[in-house]
């Protein structure tokens, strides 16, 4: 009898735990996009307008957060370098998959190097003649944190291109 009371307030606690923790997953840039993209009549430019708005507000958050740390002008000064293999595997190991979707590359990256900030990310990917082109994108990824990168402009043309495209490099500033 006392274990039938029990469960129903574990599926709930379990719940509520579980909203809380996605809730708190959610990064800036899909928090925001989740807000700005509603309905069915919406084309793939004005996603990707929305896209560009949500990074661009989401990296000024993170900046104005960056500069209340002092971390902003030392960071603004440095030239990325790409991490190591084992950095660059462990990283990818650690983040959700990317998504590709109305001509845009979304990565919600998950910085687990501690004294490194990303900053880029290089993608690779083939275009409609089969040639290989490359495309680079920046944010900023505190150690801890997660954040989204966004590259526009990524041809999606054809399903396989979603397997066909490549990560490559992943680039980062010392954080002390």
């Amino acid at each position: 009898m006392r274990d039938k009371r029990i469960a129903p307030l574990l599926v709930a606690a379990l719940a509520t735990f579980i909203g809380t923790h996605q809730a708190r997953a959610q990064t800036c840039f899909r928090a925001c996009i989740a807000q700005r993209v509603k309905g069915s009549d919406i084309t793939d430019d004005m996603i990707r307008f929305q896209m560009t708005t949500c990074r661009d507000d989401c990296e000024e958050e993170s900046r104005e957060r960056r500069a209340s740390l002092g971390i902003g002008r030392k960071l603004e000064t440095c030239e990325p370098q790409a991490v190591s293999e084992n950095e660059f595997k462990a990283v990818r190991s650690a983040s959700a998959s990317f998504l590709v979707y109305a001509h845009a590359f979304t990565w919600d990256i998950h910085n687990i190097l501690p004294g490194k900030i990303i900053r880029k990310v290089e993608i690779s990917y083939p275009t409609m003649d089969l040639d290989e082109t490359t495309a680079t994108g920046g944010g900023t990824v505190l150690p801890g944190e997660t954040a989204t990168i966004l590259i526009n402009g990524v041809f999606d043309g054809y399903p396989a291109m979603h397997y066909a495209l490549k990560v490559h490099a992943i680039y980062a500033c010392p954080s002390g």
